[in-house]
């Protein structure tokens, strides 16, 4: 017989809701990935070897968090659209502030903290202008795209190098390490350890013991970058600097030399703007000054062209053929002019007329 995928889930979700015994189940486990609203929380269940996904209509007025150990009463679950299993809590009842493998977390970042390997004298200078930057996450995420997309925006020539690893399950930490070991012998500024976020199951080997070794042994700047600003895990304590986001940490170690060069740009077109508006002003003062001056030109001009006409038209009024036309004449003795005293008997002289010139000799004198 062959059925559908509905039908397989139909059927599946049929043999739970039918089982009376699974209605009222008390469940003892840890909390992790607790998210939680004012109407529904959910969260993961978990113990040393198992776990499973939960959600609760009614949760408690005393805030869930991660770590704590609960007994969580209610029935299983099972989401056909989704092909999911989980857990409807009905009831959520603290059993321990603090579970199990909280307990342990804290007890070796206890124990790490006393043997000086967060401490922040032995860590090292990162470097905020990388030619290089060495990335160790997995090549499937979006992670590495984020940081070559950050980086490279603000820094087109940045050179990125990725070591593909492992970012969850079993012995994933070990493949983190052969990346720090490999990045040792390049020429790397920083080296960037990243992940998106998850569940702390997922951000475990983030808090292996061996890793913290590993990387506080390198001798390149480590930045961890792992999880959401709000996840912290022993790599972020021991690392030289924790960056909150992937971006972040693709932020810091680059020079903003895009940024730069916009800036200046943007001043130069400011500049030549300015420039333009400069060369504008002066070219209208110019032009301003340049009218003035031929105004006045023309006015001098004018003036002294009146003043030239005047002399003339005196020089014509006063000119010797002008008086000879009213009626007077011009007498000469040897080419000069004469007084009647001058004159006398015999005396040749040469007399001018408006019509002519003759020429008389004095026949006798009489000066009145």
């Amino acid at each position: 017989m062959t059925i559908s995928v509905t039908q397989l889930g139909n059927f599946l979700k049929g043999l739970l809701d039918s089982e009376v015994l699974l209605y009222d189940l008390k469940v003892e486990g840890e909390i992790s990935s607790c998210r939680q609203s004012s109407e529904v929380v959910f969260f993961v269940l978990k113990d040393q070897n198992s776990q499973i996904d939960c959600f609760c209509y009614n949760p408690p007025k005393t805030k869930i968090v991660d770590g704590q150990k609960v007994i969580v009463s209610g029935r299983p679950n099972y989401y056909v659209k989704g092909g999911k299993l989980s857990f409807f809590a009905t009831k959520i009842e603290q059993k321990e502030q603090i579970g199990d493998k909280f307990k342990q977390f804290l007890l070796l970042k206890e124990k790490l903290e006393n043997l000086g390997y967060f401490n922040p004298l032995r860590k090292k200078p990162i470097v905020t202008n990388c030619k290089k930057i060495g990335v160790i996450t997995s090549s499937e995420g979006a992670v590495i795209q984020d940081i070559i997309n950050v980086s490279r925006r603000r820094n087109p020539t940045i050179d990125i190098v990725l070591y593909d690893s492992r970012v969850q399950g079993v012995n994933s930490e070990q493949t983190i390490i052969r990346g720090l070991q490999y990045f040792e012998n390049t020429n790397v500024d920083n080296v960037i350890i990243t992940r998106g976020g998850g569940s702390s199951e997922d951000l475990s080997p983030f808090n292996s013991e061996t890793l913290v070794y590993a990387i506080s042994e390198s001798k390149k700047p480590i930045i961890s970058a792992v999880g959401h600003e709000t996840d912290f895990t022993l790599c972020d304590f021991v690392a030289d600097y924790r960056a909150s986001t992937p971006s972040v940490a693709a932020e810091i170690s680059t020079q903003n030399v895009q940024g730069m060069l916009d800036d200046l740009v943007n001043r130069l077109k400011s500049q030549s703007v300015f420039f333009r508006s400069f060369i504008q002003n002066k070219s209208e003062i110019i032009a301003s000054t340049k009218k003035a001056l031929l105004s006045q030109f023309n006015f001098v001009l004018n003036c002294k062209q009146n003043q030239l006409i005047n002399v003339l038209q005196r020089l014509d009024d006063n000119s010797p053929a002008k008086i000879l036309q009213k009626g007077f004449s011009l007498v000469l003795k040897d080419d000069k002019t004469v007084c009647a005293n001058d004159v006398k008997k015999g005396d040749k002289l040469n007399i001018t007329f408006k019509d002519g010139c003759v020429s008389a000799v004095v026949e006798s004198v009489e000066v009145k």
